[in-house]
């Protein structure tokens, strides 16, 4: 077998595939006697039927459709060996019989890994921001659980104040007519500036239970939702229900409440501990952020397009995955983005293009520092899988082989232990105490 390379762009090849006379044809006597096993004749013993009778009842072209089968993917597998290539799609054949179906040439397109020439990648420079915890960040905190454990009570004797908790049907219009997540029945929500457009809360201020009143607001012009951005809004509003939430005081039976802590004390130093690994993990986050789009500016190769949709339709399945997960239609979504699924994809182009680029770099930085994955770094993400799941070990292995399979949790190891590789031999300096709070 011989096999020569056509570059038909930078990550699609074609390969022209030669099976010799003598190839094919010990190819075609292979698969007589793989379908020999399976087939009975009167009068002969199993496997023992000559080849010339066994032609006569099922077909000579039988046995070639089984050899062409079985030599195809061969021959395929070899020419990629041959010239060092890595697909990323299957392929697509063209067959071609030639000396009067005596030998077979094939053709086969297919998109490839692009050539990857790496940098350096060790020592690249990154910061790291600064980790710490203030005092006020512990009563924050502190302050958020004393909140959290609040009891609502009802209130009769006043209107709407500035930290009540409203229950509310609200039918919003724009020019007369209504617009897509304008309205909403029983919706309750904090009153605080942060939960509405601004201005409509302070509207409400003072509307007492029963009472209904007009809002008028004007959308932001950075409004999240671009189709409503720097529009006039009309609210007509009706308060069923105002609740005020009533603090718990800051005693020992309140830190029993919400802790295993013994004191107030203690409570903070857990809170303290609690901020301080968040906060850790945030600059590990961002210096593993910064790192890999070091790595990928450093870098410019092609992109096989089939990997940049592949990755697009991710996204925007990941995006319908939280639509529905959130009970919202997908529609929303869209007309939120003031886009149609084509739109959409556009848009996400970008972000894939970075995610295709940065996941094939390690990849290739894992080939060649020989990063593997152990038996013990497999055991050790089922371990941490079956705790975030809340499933035991061979319950998550039941799904893992019902859905995936091992090959993307294998792969998904391994980029990490690359990615740790990376930091590992990074640069890494701590940000000026200044751009802390970038």
């Amino acid at each position: 077998m011989s096999a020569t390379l056509r570059k038909l762009e930078p990550t699609i090849v074609e390969l022209d595939i030669a099976v010799s006379e003598s190839d094919f044809d010990a190819a075609r006597q292979r698969a007589f006697q793989k379908l020999l096993k399976n087939y009975r004749l009167p009068g002969f013993r199993p496997g023992r039927i000559p080849r010339g009778i066994f032609e006569r009842h099922i077909g000579a072209e039988t046995i070639e459709h089984q050899a062409v089968e079985d030599v195809v993917p061969d021959a395929y597998t070899r020419a990629l060996k041959e010239h060092n290539l890595v697909p990323v799609e299957h392929p697509h054949f063209d067959l071609e019989k030639v000396d009067e179906g005596k030998s077979l040439r094939i053709k086969a397109v297919v998109a490839v890994r692009p050539e990857i020439t790496l940098a350096d990648h060790d020592g690249i420079s990154v910061e790291r921001p600064v980790v710490a915890v203030t005092d006020d960040e512990v009563e924050r905190s502190l302050q958020a659980l004393r909140k959290r454990a609040a009891q609502l009570h009802p209130v009769e004797d006043r209107g709407v104040a500035n930290g009540d908790v409203v229950t509310l049907d609200y039918e919003g219009s724009i020019d007369g007519e209504p617009f897509n997540g304008g309205s909403a029945t029983d919706h309750t929500t904090e009153v605080a500036p942060e939960k509405f457009v601004p201005g409509f809360m302070e509207q409400l201020i003072g509307a007492k239970p029963g009472e209904r009143r007009t809002v008028v607001v004007n959308f932001p012009a950075d409004y999240h939702a671009e189709h409503l951005r720097g529009k006039e809004a009309t609210f007509e509003v009706a308060i069923s229900a105002l609740k005020t939430p009533v603090l718990p005081e800051l005693d020992d039976d309140f830190v029993a409440t919400v802790s295993d802590a013994q004191t107030l004390d203690a409570l903070r130093e857990d809170i303290r501990k609690r901020l301080l690994v968040a906060a850790e993990a945030r600059a590990r986050e961002q210096v593993q952020r910064s790192l890999l789009d070091r790595l990928v500016a450093m870098h410019e190769f092609p992109l096989p397009a089939v990997l940049v949709n592949n990755e697009i339709e991710s996204l925007v399945a990941d995006a319908k995955g939280y639509m529905q997960r959130i009970g919202r239609p997908w529609e929303e979504y869209l007309a939120a983005k003031e886009v149609d699924e084509d739109g959409l994809r556009t848009e996400y182009r970008v972000e894939a293009e970075r995610r295709v680029r940065t996941s094939l770099l390690l990849e290739e930085i894992a080939k060649a520092e020989a990063i593997e994955v152990t038996t013990s770094d497999l055991e050790a993400e089922l371990a941490q899988l079956a705790r975030s799941y809340g499933l035991s070990r061979d319950s998550l292995i039941q799904m893992i082989r019902k859905n995936t399979g091992f090959g993307p949790l294998i792969d998904s190891v391994r980029k990490q232990k690359t990615i740790d590789h990376l930091i590992a031999h990074a640069t890494i300096v701590d940000a000026p105490a200044a751009m802390a709070g970038r």
